[in-house]
């Protein structure tokens, strides 16, 4: 019973991490740039049985989160008309730098002007310094007279970048992401003189590309499952209890 016990205990535990990724999907479902995680699952150890029976019997010892994937479907578009609203299409990011050690990449393009001491950046949405292709903060001038900063031109000096494998980011947090070695290092894409088929749509956003209809059919698929192994575990518990009792 220890080993069935065990093992539905690791189902819940899988699946409670699964439920999660999901309801973390679905609140991010009008997160603009946001891309949804898919858990893969794996198998846990398995042994041999202990049986007088011929032949080659195992047993599982339950399930695991063996990955969590990205899915990097080109997201609506959503015309804004706002100057500082950007969309990439294509798998490009935008680089940010929050100031910490590591530089963070987004397909959020929601724009706008911050200052630090008096001089005007581009900044993302919550403060991250926006940079360039050549990874330099992007400063704004000011329109004479006025506390208007010039944006004119501002779509050619936005940088974009690219990864090997971009399936190999990991989320930190929204909709930023940090390299691995899986994805590779970034590489700055000079639209000046490379050609590229990434294309940077100003006033315009990229829509959220959860599909809430597909997230519903996870949430109910991974609940049976959860209380699947729920009533395993309820039913090893009580077998436990008769065979104490015969003693």
């Amino acid at each position: 019973m220890n080993t069935a016990f065990y093992t539905a205990v690791s189902g819940m535990t899988t699946f409670q991490k699964d439920m999660d990724l999901v309801s973390n999907n679905m609140a991010n479902i009008n997160t603009v740039g946001y891309k949804p995680q898919k858990s893969s699952f794996s198998d846990l150890l398995y042994t041999q049985m202990n049986t007088r029976a011929n032949g080659n019997f195992m047993t599982g010892h339950g399930v695991k989160i063996e990955n969590v994937d990205m899915l990097f479907k080109q997201g609506m578009l959503n015309r804004t008309e706002y100057g500082l609203d950007f969309a990439l299409v294509g798998e490009g990011f935008f680089c940010v730098d929050r100031g910490g050690e590591n530089l963070e990449y987004t397909r959020n393009g929601s724009f706008s002007v911050g200052m630090d001491r008096k001089r005007a950046y581009l900044v993302t949405s919550d403060g991250g310094y926006v940079l360039d292709d050549r990874g330099r903060r992007i400063e704004l001038n000011m329109k004479d007279n006025s506390n208007v900063a010039d944006i004119d031109g501002i779509e050619e000096r936005i940088g974009i970048y690219t990864f090997s494998n971009p399936y190999g980011l990991k989320p930190i947090g929204n909709t930023s992401l940090s390299p691995t070695e899986l994805s590779g290092e970034a590489k700055a894409v000079r639209r000046d003189r490379d050609e590229s088929e990434i294309e940077l749509i100003s006033g315009a956003l990229e829509l959220s590309d959860v599909d809430m209809s597909a997230e519903m059919v996870n949430v109910l698929q991974t609940q049976r499952a959860f209380q699947l192994n729920a009533k395993i575990v309820q039913t090893a518990d009580q077998i436990e209890e008769m065979v104490n009792n015969l003693r």
